[in-house]
């Protein structure tokens, strides 16, 4: 008879355990599926208020000109700027707008200026003149080497699988291929240089470094990026502080073509959301074409 109750007993706990364990697994699945509901309702949150965002941008791209205006009735107006500083649209929106126009073409933009930017960068001269001389060589359509330059023959000679393409470079990250670029941090292609095809170049939109170049004078370079960050700077102030006028390749006017950043930040998490925006509002086909989208781009 003990010997049965204590059967019994051991029965009764090992049952009790395993309850226990269900327990448990049941709890911790239940937790599980919380969090990941929560998750996907964050993500949707996320996605949702990326979308507002983009719709207010659209609409104020396509009814207001492309500068700031500190005394526009539009939130998104009053605060934008088309120099790459991200600015805040509310407690988790967070937008940064480059005109393209502002950017240094690796297409046609002048070796020397490529060359001053990439020294004001801090990059060692002899890489920058290597740099330039072989992007210049991989763009002609000859096979003459310039002095520091690269054509067939060099990359052949390193093992190279690629060539030069003897035409203009497609994407800003082409240029990683080009003798030099090795030596050169491969954030200040994306950042500083374009491959888009646009008209003119504006140096008010420009960043800090190419106003910098240009500009050859830190006392007035700081001066216009003062003025520029207190949304007051106009084209005629512009020209006043360094001497800089409108000509066949020089304008004030900001681009069609934008590169747009939307980053949201909810809950701890974060989606951002990369293209390349030609914004043309007199356009009854295409006011808006998009290109180069991507997402949560480092």
């Amino acid at each position: 008879m003990k010997a049965q109750t204590g059967i019994a007993l051991i029965q009764v706990l090992i049952i009790s355990f395993i309850l226990a364990l269900l327990g448990i697994f049941i709890n911790q699945s239940i937790q599980q599926q919380v969090k990941v509901t929560q998750q996907i309702q964050n993500k949707f949150a996320m996605r949702l208020e990326l979308e507002e965002a983009e719709t207010q941008l659209f609409s104020a791209l396509l009814a207001h000109k492309k500068y700031q205006d500190t005394n526009s009735n539009n939130q998104l107006v009053k605060n934008w700027n088309f120099y790459g500083e991200e600015f805040r649209l509310s407690d988790s929106i967070f937008i940064s707008l480059m005109d393209m126009k502002s950017l240094f073409s690796l297409n046609i933009s002048s070796p020397d200026l490529i060359k001053n930017l990439l020294i004001q960068l801090n990059v060692e001269e002899n890489t920058a003149q290597t740099f330039v001389s072989s992007l210049t060589d991989w763009k002609d359509e000859n096979d003459v080497s310039r002095v520091n330059g690269a054509e067939a023959s060099f990359y052949k000679q390193q093992g190279k699988r690629y060539v030069p393409r003897n035409g203009y470079l497609q994407s800003v990250n082409e240029a990683a291929l080009i003798r030099g670029a090795e030596q050169i941090p491969k954030e200040y292609f994306a950042r500083y240089f374009s491959t888009e095809m646009v008209t003119g170049f504006n140096p008010i939109n420009a960043p800090e470094a190419i106003l910098k170049a240009i500009i050859k004078d830190e006392s007035t370079a700081n001066k216009v990026l003062k003025r520029r960050a207190a949304g007051t700077l106009t084209s005629y102030d512009f020209y006043l502080l360094t001497g800089i006028e409108e000509g066949e390749f020089i304008n004030f006017v900001t681009g069609s073509k934008i590169r747009v950043q939307l980053r949201v930040v909810l809950n701890g998490a974060q989606l951002s959301k990369q293209y390349i925006l030609d914004a043309t509002p007199r356009s009854y086909i295409k006011p808006m074409v998009f290109s180069q989208v991507s997402w949560n781009k480092s």
